[in-house]
């Protein structure tokens, strides 16, 4: 079973930040460090946070280290059934874990005129087609695809060696791998997996 976490970061975040900091190991910390806004910073311990907890409740250690394959994807060493990949946007932090490879990607919904640009350089042309049929559903359509495109690419664990137009999500041998949800407040969030028995089991709370 592949279970999706979600956590939504409050606003007031100052407080959060300085506590999840301490809490962080040294690499977590250089990653926050490196960001240049404050509020990116929050979401990269966040996911650390929610990273440590998950690992805890589902694998019941407190230590742990996470390593990185070849293609960049981080796992936990020494614990090769365990699979998870983390996505983080606006306010939203997400986890997706199980005992199969997966990939997810969350994203805050805001379509302009950029995103379309995006669409039709990164898109493939079935792809674009989807998008732009609907002018009412263009944005919910074109995060359908990006977040799809994303969480694929996150599953296969190669990064952005596999160009995003090389492979549409739309396709049979690829859309049955994805469970695509939308969630409150404007956000859309795309799970990638292999696992044919797969039970998108979504938890969703404020973080604390």
């Amino acid at each position: 079973m592949i279970t999706l976490r979600c956590v939504t970061l409050p606003e007031d975040s100052e407080a959060l930040y300085d506590a999840l900091y301490r809490r962080a190991t040294p690499e977590r910390k250089q990653r926050a460090d490196r960001y240049l806004r404050r509020e990116d910073g929050l979401r990269c311990l966040a996911a650390g946070e929610l990273l440590r907890r998950t690992v805890e409740q589902e694998l019941g250690i407190t230590e742990f280290t996470v390593v990185k394959d070849p293609g960049g994807k981080p796992r936990i060493a020494g614990q090769d059934h365990f699979h998870y990949n983390l996505s983080h946007s606006g306010s939203r932090v997400v986890i997706a874990c199980g005992d199969s490879p997966v990939g997810v990607d969350v994203q805050q919904m805001c379509m302009d005129a950029g995103k379309e640009n995006l669409a039709k350089r990164f898109f493939t042309q079935e792809e674009q087609a989807y998008v732009f049929a609907s002018p009412e559903q263009t944005g919910a359509r074109f995060y359908r695809v990006w977040t799809g495109k994303e969480s694929y690419l996150k599953y296969l664990g190669t990064g952005l060696k596999k160009s995003l137009d090389s492979f549409s999500i739309l396709s049979p041998e690829i859309s049955h791998m994805l469970k695509i949800r939308y969630l409150p407040d404007g956000y859309c969030v795309s799970l990638c997996s292999s696992d044919q028995n797969c039970i998108f089991v979504l938890d969703d709370q404020p973080f604390q």
